[in-house]
């Protein structure tokens, strides 16, 4: 899996629908979407972060191009500037080099829904 972002300037998104809810509606199973992240960028744009399941950085660029084209005026959606895909395992793994701890080796809590009764 693959992180791929961009920022959308100030002023083309359309009111009427979020941004996350546009991109849901119009994924193709072809396209991979597994998240969508959005946050507000300086100076009023939007900063999208698209969670891609593709096996390589170069379908999943085309992919989320494609997908975010869907969604936005062309105008806008073929001229984005894309930060280059880096994939999920490295993301996680900037993100560890940061902790104060220095502990590389936890581990997550456990994803499975707690059954026990109070």
């Amino acid at each position: 899996m693959y992180l791929v972002s961009t920022t959308v300037p100030a002023g083309v998104l359309p009111r009427h629908l979020p941004l996350i809810d546009r991109i849901r509606r119009t994924a193709r199973p072809e396209d991979r979407l597994e998240h969508v992240h959005v946050l507000r960028a300086s100076g009023g744009g939007t900063h999208l972060t698209l969670f891609l399941g593709h096996p390589d950085s170069g379908e999943t660029e085309r992919a989320a191009a494609r997908l975010v084209a869907r969604v936005l005026p062309p105008a806008v959606g073929a001229h984005l500037d894309w930060a280059p895909p880096l994939p999920v395992v490295r993301a996680l793994e900037q993100l560890g080099s940061g902790a104060r701890n220095g502990r590389h080796d936890r581990e997550l809590p456990s994803q499975e829904p707690d059954n026990r009764q109070c």
